[in-house]
Order: C-alpha cells, then structure tokens, then sequence
C-alpha cells in the first residue's frame, strides 16, 4: 500500500522513469508489457512552470498555488490571434446552464475576435455529452477539436485511428514554440501518449479533482452550527449530519451516497496499489471495504440522504445543493469554485469543506484526483493545420496572471464584469455567457483565487493543506491494461451496483468477497497482472 504525504504524492504515480522517458496509454495490439515499452520511447514535452506571478498561498509540485487579487497589470503572451481566419469546430460537455448562442453572446464574439478564427462549438449538458460524443464519433463526421473523455473505449485505438500524430510538435523541447502548454507539467502528458506518440492536448486538473464533502456554510451558520466544522472521526460527522436534516423541511444533509468519501475514512488508499511482491491490487479488495459499507449503510438508515439520491442525476444533486434542500455535497475543487460562481448574485452564499474523518480508527486518506479531465484531439481530416491548432490551444492553456487568461474566465470589463480594484467581479450576464466550454479545449492548472472574495481562495487553499496531511493517488494512472481498456465498464458495473445495493441495505454486505471473486474470475485478476507486467516494462526506478 502506498502511503504518501504531499512531497511525496508523485512517488504513488508514474514519475520516476528510466533516461527520462515516459509512459502512457497504448494501442491495443501486442501485450501490456510491450505497448508500454514502445512508450516510454516517447520523451515528454520540456516542463517550463509559468513564474509570471507570485501566490499569496504558494502551493509546490503537487498542491495548487492561491491569490487574494489579480495582478494589476496582466502579461500578454499571445501578439497575433492564432487562428487562420477559417472556423475551427469543437465539441464537449457543459457543466452549467447552456450558454447563450453565438449570435446572442457578445462573450463568444469577442472571443473569435481575439483568437482570429470563429469558433464554431457542439455542446451538451454533462448528463448527455457520453450518448452526443458516441454519435459523433460514429457518424465519422468530426469537428477539428475533440473533447476526449479518459474513460472512453479502446481510447488509444479511438486516438490512433482519428487523431492527429503530435509528436514532432510536442516532444522533448519543441513544445517551447508553445509555452503555455509547456506550463504542463508530466503527470497530465501522460495519458495523452499512446502507440508511441503524442495524439492530444491534456486539460490538466488533480489536486482541483480531489474529491470532499461540499457543505452550505451560510446555511450552517445560521443553524448555530461552526460553518468551517471538520469532524475528526466518522460518528461526529454522522451526527452533524443528523443535526443538518429535517425532512418535513425537504432538507437532508448530503445529496448523494458519499462513497468514496467513507472509502478515504476507512484509510482505503486510492484505485490501484502496487505491493511490496510487485503485485497489484485494486481498492474494492481492501480488508476495509467492508467498514466503509457499513459507514454508508449507517447513513442511509439515518435517513441524513435525499431519498433520491441513488435515482436522480448529478443536474438534478446540484439543484439541490444550490437551493438548500441538500446541505452538503460530495465533490472536488473545481464544483466549489463552480457553486460560488453560480450564486455570485446571493451574498449569503458560501461554500465550505470537508476532509475525510476517521472511521473506526483508520487513518483516513485524501485522493488525489485524475491528472486530467479529458484529452483534446485534433481530427486527423482537420483541414486546419496542426501548428493553428496547437497555436488555438497555446492560447486557452494561459496561466493566471496572464490578460489571456482574466479574458477566456471573465470576459470583457463593463461586460461580463466590473473591475473592483483589481479583481474581475463577474456580473450575472457574464456568468451566463462566458461558461461555453472552452476551458475543455486547453487550460492552465488551477490557481485558488476568486474575484473580490480573497477569503474563498483562503478557504480552500487551508482544505487543501488539511488534505496533504495523507494524500494517496492511483499507482495505475499512465500504466496501461489492455483488460481494463476493452473491458474495464463491463468489469467494473457489476460491483458498483452490488455496493449500491449493500449501502442502502438491499443486500447484505456479507457478500462482498463473493461479488469482489467475481470481478477477479471475470478480468479483475488479469487487470492486476497486466498492470504489474506495464509497471515493470516502464523501467520505474
């Protein structure tokens, strides 16, 4: 089991790589071992951190930087729009509220302008984006920019087959004629390196991914209750919760089941671990599995989650998390930012977090989240050359601190916001109009800050240290599996729908190590060898 703390986290991942070369997903043909040697031929784009700014709350090589204000006078890096003057299409996913259309977003106008090619974007709320995405791929009819979910199917043989071959723009130095993708550190490459080349742009997120309890801390404060409250142990968060709901109120205190939250509470490390034999194991096999079920189970006979919460969809959880009929909610960084942004016209309005307690005794994790959100391609029948679209990209990867990137977050001043000293305050037209998807293209990693409202960036960046006290982070991630590529849903549904049933008391949880048998019999155990076998292949020192 690998337990890390926040100098260490890397060490849980893939980072340590023989003559500097690196790793990522692989093409399905040939074994897992041999696919991941072909990449670790691949060398990386050069590291260059973007120093234009200096934080008020300095983060390092794993936790996020935070700022009381923006700079006073932003760098431009960008001298030309990158466009060609032609449309570039894009497709993605929309956390929010569908935005306002081109011709009735003067946000999205400006934007072309800046860029010098209209931007031409197919968007879907998250709850439809899979079955949009599916459709589109299938049709075969693609847009010039793809937004590439890391889960996808056979996603390197997806990226091989559509995509355009990056490499030569990309690896080693020549990715300095792009410095603010260069701003991108390794671990969010890696999953864009697949049959031994580079075919996408990472849109970087992990220590933003990582995944609390989200609580409504007006609403606490008004109950008499400590609005930033952090129960050490899992019973003096049950009884929060309890002390937070009251149905003839249609109020329950979470939203949703917090699984992977009592997981952390369980001292249950994250997704795969490698052993001290080489082997590796996956958390679901953990002698504390059965606790963290338990902890759920206790939950939801407390009655202290929405009756719904295991039928409705995430749309529907963020309704009630916004309009207090939820009072906690289970997410990461970039929904707190998102809830704050969402409600900038209620001054009431404030977002707290919690870190996993401790459940019997454990000693509780922090996850480290996914390195990456998804992966932009660059269709390989794009008629725009590959040097305009890394030029686009360049452009939507600028940093905080940067005038690129105060416009593509906050628009245009008198607009989309009014200036308040130095910070960019979005107005309620600005929140509906910027939010188009384009930080799906390309982004910076993301910086704690929050327009007039220092004491959010300050919030968060304390959760965060709080988190690095224990951090944990998934051995496999930028190991490849050709099991788990083809397979990995199918193995994995039966397993989260057996929990599901056991954490509302459908099932007995005395049947856990039968239904975790059964996804070793099926391809679990494979998944484990094949892993081992990458791991080896990868020359990890």
């Amino acid at each position: 089991m690998e337990r890390i703390t926040r100098r260490g986290v890397l060490a849980g991942g893939i980072t340590a790589l023989a003559s500097g070369t690196v790793l990522g997903a692989c093409s399905s043909g040939g074994g897992s071992g041999g696919e991941q040697e072909r990449n670790t031929q691949v060398v990386l784009p050069t590291f260059t951190k973007y120093e234009g700014v200096n934080p008020d709350w300095k983060g390092d090589e794993t936790l996020l930087d935070g700022f009381k204000e923006y700079p006073a006078d932003p760098v431009v890096g960008v001298q030309e729009p990158p466009g060609d003057g032609e449309p570039i299409s894009f497709i993605t996913n929309i956390p929010g509220a569908i935005p306002p259309q081109m011709d009735a977003n003067p946000f999205w106008q400006a934007l072309n302008e800046r860029i010098g090619s209209p931007l031409r974007i197919d968007m879907a709320p998250n709850a439809d984006y899979e079955t949009k995405f599916q459709t589109k791929i299938a049709s075969g009819d693609l847009p010039d920019m793809i937004n590439i979910p890391p889960g996808t199917a056979d996603l390197p043989g997806l990226l091989e087959s559509t995509c355009m071959d990056l490499t030569e723009h990309l690896s080693g130095d020549a990715i300095s004629a792009y410095p603010y993708l260069a701003n991108l550190g390794p671990d969010y490459w890696r999953p864009c390196v697949v049959s031994g080349a580079i075919y996408g742009i990472p849109v970087p997120r992990m220590m933003s991914r990582n995944f609390m309890v989200l609580t409504r801390r007006d609403v606490m404060a008004d109950r008499g209750i400590d609005p930033d409250v952090q129960p050490e142990t899992w019973d003096e968060f049950q009884d929060l919760c309890t002390e937070l709901t009251d149905p003839s109120r249609n109020t329950w205190a979470l939203s949703t089941m917090p699984g992977n939250f009592a997981n952390m509470a369980s001292g249950i490390p994250a997704g795969w671990q490698r052993q001290g034999d080489g082997s590796f194991t996956h958390f679901l096999e953990h002698e504390n599995m059965a606790a963290s079920l338990e902890a759920q189970l206790k939950l939801w006979e407390a009655g202290v989650i929405n009756p719904d919460a295991f039928t409705a969809n995430s749309s529907a959880k963020k309704e009630w998390f916004n309009g207090a009929s939820a009072i906690m909610d289970v997410d990461s960084f970039v929904a707190w930012t998102g809830y704050e942004s969402t409600n900038i016209g209620n001054p009431d309005f404030s977002v707290g977090g919690i870190v996993a307690p401790s459940n019997q005794g454990a000693e509780p994790f922090s996850w480290v989240g996914s390195a990456i959100n998804n992966i932009t391609g660059f269709s390989a029948g794009s008629s725009h050359s590959v040097e305009t679209l890394l030029a686009v990209a360049n452009w939507f990867a600028a940093p905080f601190g940067t005038e690129e990137y105060l416009f593509k977050k906050y628009g245009t001043a008198g607009q989309q916001y009014e200036l308040q000293g130095n910070d960019p305050v979005p107005t309620s037209r600005g929140v509906q109009e910027v939010g188009i998807g384009v930080q799906y293209i390309a982004d910076s990693p993301m910086a704690f800050y929050f327009p007039g409202e220092p004491d959010i960036a300050e919030r968060q960046f304390q959760v965060q240290e709080r988190m690095s006290e224990n951090l944990s982070r998934d051995m496999a991630e930028g190991l490849y599996s050709r099991t788990r590529d083809q397979k990995g849903g199918e193995l994995e549904a039966p397993v989260w729908d057996a929990m599901s049933q056991m954490a509302q008391g459908l099932r007995p949880i005395s049947e856990l190590p039968d239904v975790v048998k059964t996804w070793r019999d099926s391809g679990g155990a494979e998944v484990a060898e094949e892993l081992a076998e990458a791991y080896d292949a990868a020359g990890i020192e």
